[in-house]
């Protein structure tokens, strides 16, 4: 780990020349200097994100596990590992400051074992054993939740024992866990492609092929949803809107293309994302039809879409590159969003240009309102506009004619101001729909037409 440090040194150096060269370039993605000082996470570190100051990151090498987290923005790092033995980490979800829970690989160099999930109370100082796998060869490939009950997780390994994949979900922060099989897509999952898009709608990618498998119904069934047009021996990359009709995967070598669904995997499309290669990680950022792209080799190795994952841009990440893992969270009006590079190196953003404050009205408002999205028709995309007169838990949903919900645009605490939402409804059909906007005791409902 210490060529790691001479690594991340060197980065410092060139981020800092980079800076004096061109001090007005805005440099969206920012170094975290404490993670200078994570040591012994190995080559396959992962990360969880709680709010914009707080995140968990696991890891390991050689049989040792790492633990670390930070409450002030990555200022500083400080090491959580307490009490755990054993093998080395794959799996983590942070819950809040205190609370967080971390997958093991079943044996040294994550050969597999019976693996395990760890979890502390007390910000790391004890961990104790809540989940385990049995059997020879099981691999803990992830821990996803959601970000409006973070209680809730889902997790899946490798096959213990036989053909069938283990999963279980979790409805009280990890405490006590009901189990299944599945036997969608083959045997193993792969390492950091879980995602969940609510309680009923969840899933990750394979490994040995290109292909998913895809959950909802809370997991009382699981269908492979596979992803034409990719080349690879695993789908390193996965992660679906709110709804999960937009699927958006990746393999290991399929970059720069990487796989597009609009209607649950039924079908597939293939986007060219240039100027990355090796394996990706993809994240949908929840109640937004914001996505992000980091991938193991290219320069600024990150990339951000805004409409689904059908375009997709470029952005700047302080001159880290080679990344392992992403974790975003989306409150106020802002995306953030920290990074992890195989090296340890961790970039942080605060994103409010997707989503977020009117930039046309940045008085603070007397009132709650909703306005008429604009264009109405529209297709596929369209914004509306709200006001919040004080601090408030917004939520804004969609429903369609016989009021069915369909899709959650907001589900956060936000500051007074007025708000700007993004809305893509690609994935649906020809009809009328409704929105609904819910602060406080205000509540108001609107119609707009989707018109293809």
């Amino acid at each position: 780990m210490e060529v790691n440090n001479y690594m991340k040194l060197f980065k410092l150096f060139v981020l800092a020349a980079a800076f004096i060269f061109t001090a007005n370039i805005f440099s969206q993605w920012t170094y975290c200097p404490g993670s200078i000082n994570m040591t012994g996470l190995g080559s396959f570190p992962f990360i969880s994100v709680v709010d914009q100051n707080t995140a968990w990151v696991c890891g390991g090498a050689s049989g040792t596990p790492k633990v670390y987290r930070t409450t002030n923005g990555g200022t500083n790092f400080v090491n959580a590992t307490g009490s755990l033995t054993g093998p080395e980490f794959f799996a983590v979800w942070a819950i809040d400051a205190n609370t967080c829970l971390v997958g093991d690989g079943g044996a040294v160099g994550g050969t597999g074992g019976n693996a395990k999930i760890w979890r502390t109370s007390d910000g790391g100082t004890t961990w104790a054993t809540v989940l385990t796998t049995g059997g020879t060869v099981g691999f803990f490939n992830g821990i996803a939740g959601l970000q409006s009950n973070r209680q809730w997780m889902f997790t899946q390994s490798d096959a213990p024992t036989g053909s069938s994949q283990f999963w279980a979900v979790s409805t009280n922060g990890g405490v006590t866990w009901t189990t299944g099989t599945l036997t969608a897509g083959g045997t193993t999952g792969a390492a950091g492609s879980l995602w969940a898009s609510s309680t009923q709608i969840f899933g990750h990618g394979i490994s040995g092929s290109v292909n998913t498998a895809v959950t909802t119904n809370g997991g009382t069934s699981w269908t492979a949803r596979t992803p034409t047009g990719l080349v690879g021996n695993f789908t390193s990359g996965f992660t679906m809107n709110d709804n999960g009709q937009i699927i958006l995967a990746a393999s290991s070598t399929s970059l720069p293309s990487i796989g597009r669904s609009t209607n649950g995997g039924t079908s597939w499309t293939t986007v060219s994302v240039t100027g990355l290669t090796g394996y990706s990680i993809l994240k949908w950022v929840p109640g937004t039809n914001a996505a992000y792209l980091g991938a193991a080799t290219g320069t600024n190795g990150i990339r951000r879409s805004v409409d689904g994952g059908a375009t997709w841009t470029a952005m700047t990440t302080a001159a880290i590159t080679g990344f392992n893992d992403m974790a975003f969270v989306f409150a106020g009006g802002v995306v953030y969003g920290y990074a992890i590079a195989a090296d340890g190196s961790v970039i942080k953003v605060a994103d409010n240009t997707l989503t977020g404050v009117d930039p046309s009205n940045t008085g603070i408002p007397t009132s709650f309102s909703l306005q008429q999205n604009y264009p109405n028709p529209f297709n596929p995309a369209t914004v509306i506009k709200f006001s919040v007169p004080e601090a408030s838990k917004v939520t804004l949903k969609i429903y369609n004619s016989v009021g069915a919900e369909v899709m959650t645009v907001a589900d956060n605490e936000y500051a007074a101001g007025n708000y700007i939402e993004n809305v893509n409804m690609e994935g649906f059909s020809t009809g009328v729909y409704f929105y609904t906007l819910k602060a406080g005791n205000f509540t108001e409902t609107k119609k707009m037409m989707l018109v293809k």
